[in-house]
């Protein structure tokens, strides 16, 4: 029998560019009764014991040394890192700790960028031991707690006030603060964009998550039928986007499901966004929103090519996750002001008449956008280009995040 699962994980952002593991340990650590612990003495602790491998943020090790050393008395579980060499493998690791520990495991995706939490799952049926692979996954909830929520905000609006300490009512996922806070994640786009296993170093073609101290399964297991798709020999125009994504939300359950029926009550699809991938070639996707009185209160994503969904994205507070800008005020935003390069190229003037905004949004895992649903418009001027991100923050390179920010 098809079971879902959604453990109750308080969603926090990050405080800085790079406390993503901070993050997640705050967030695991007080599901399990460790109450709200600062995210500065949970960094200081995951980097300092970040050991196996220099030059990570927070590596696996530091994350599981935190859990470890901060779990509370009476929780009587502890914390494994697990890096087996299948997405398959990791993924199973992930609906057994919900499902048996009730306890949300934090995963490193994005290759070896960004620790997330994954606080739920879909699938054919509970597992019945660790090593159980006759069930199918679907999807995963997660918490994925970019972006960091001191200063990352909208030129044009007041700064949020500082995230510290962190609370129930802090607002992180509200307003200002603009994380995504309820975001549902189809397991085909879970295998292609979010688990790609680590690139290079200690880890490297291993998928790592920081799960419960069970035995992984041995061998893969079933996995669900691929849905029909389009040909994908040419781009899903904007009317089929919506259609795909309404039939994404109908198919996953999003409508009934507890958390999602407010955020989706009443909502009807609007202009559907195309976005390129700049790191895969020939992918594409579009983010539809779903709007009640003009405000966006989630965002489905469909396959760009073959129209598969792909994940939703939400504020279960039902604030806008953000406005997308027309390309008018993209141009207005950069015309006849100057910009600093990186060193040692110098700055930028930007002269109206010599701009060319590339016809669709565009996006890739990188420091400054760890969501996509954060994509980025794009500005050439000769040989520089200029990325607006859709929050309206201007940016003149994106550069590689780093390993666990």
């Amino acid at each position: 029998m098809a079971t879902q699962e959604d453990l109750t994980v308080a969603y926090h952002q990050q405080d800085t560019s790079y406390y993503c593991g901070a993050a997640c340990a705050q967030m695991i650590l007080d599901s399990i009764g460790a109450g709200l612990l600062d995210q500065d003495d949970l960094y200081t602790d995951n980097h300092n014991h970040s050991t196996i491998e220099s030059g990570w943020y927070t590596a696996p090790d530091g994350l599981q040394w935190t859990l470890n050393d901060r779990r509370p008395a009476g929780f009587g579980g502890w914390f494994v890192t697990y890096a087996p060499s299948t997405e398959d493998t990791i993924s199973r690791k992930l609906v057994w700790t919900i499902h048996h520990y009730q306890v949300a495991p934090a995963a490193l995706v994005f290759g070896w960028d960004h620790w997330i939490v994954i606080r739920g799952f879909d699938a054919s049926a509970a597992p019945s031991s660790s090593s159980d692979t006759g069930y199918t996954i679907t999807a995963f909830d997660v918490n994925n707690p970019w972006p960091p929520c001191p200063s990352w905000y909208a030129p044009s609006t007041p700064p949020p006030p500082p995230p510290p300490p962190h609370s129930g009512g802090d607002g992180c996922g509200s307003g200002g603060n603009r994380g995504i806070d309820n975001q549902h994640i189809a397991y085909s786009t879970w295998k292609s964009t979010y688990m790609t296993g680590v690139p290079s170093g200690h880890w490297k073609g291993n998928f790592v998550a920081v799960c419960d101290p069970d035995p992984p399964a041995q061998r893969p297991g079933e996995q669900a039928p691929r849905p029909e798709r389009l040909s994908g020999e040419r781009l899903v125009e904007p009317r089929e986007a919506i259609e795909l994504a309404l039939r994404g939300l109908d198919e996953y359950g999003l409508y009934g499901r507890k958390g999602w029926a407010e955020i989706l009550r009443g909502t009807e699809p609007s202009q559907p966004h195309l976005v390129q991938r700049l790191d895969v070639a020939d992918a594409f996707y579009y983010l539809v929103p779903m709007v009640t009185e003009d405000r966006a209160s989630a965002f489905v994503s469909v396959d760009g090519r073959f129209g598969d969904y792909r994940e939703t994205g939400a504020l279960s507070r039902a604030q806008t996750v953000f406005e997308l800008l027309d390309p008018r005020q993209v141009l207005d935003m950069i015309a006849d002001r100057v910009f600093e390069l990186d060193e040692p190229l110098g700055r930028l003037r930007v002269r109206p008449d010599v701009l060319c905004l590339y016809p669709t949004l565009v996006w890739k895992p990188c420091r400054e956008s760890l969501s996509p649903f954060y994509p980025f418009h794009m500005v050439t001027i000769g040989e520089q280009r200029l990325y607006i991100r859709v929050d309206g923050e201007v940016f003149t390179q994106l550069h590689p995040a780093g390993r666990g920010i």
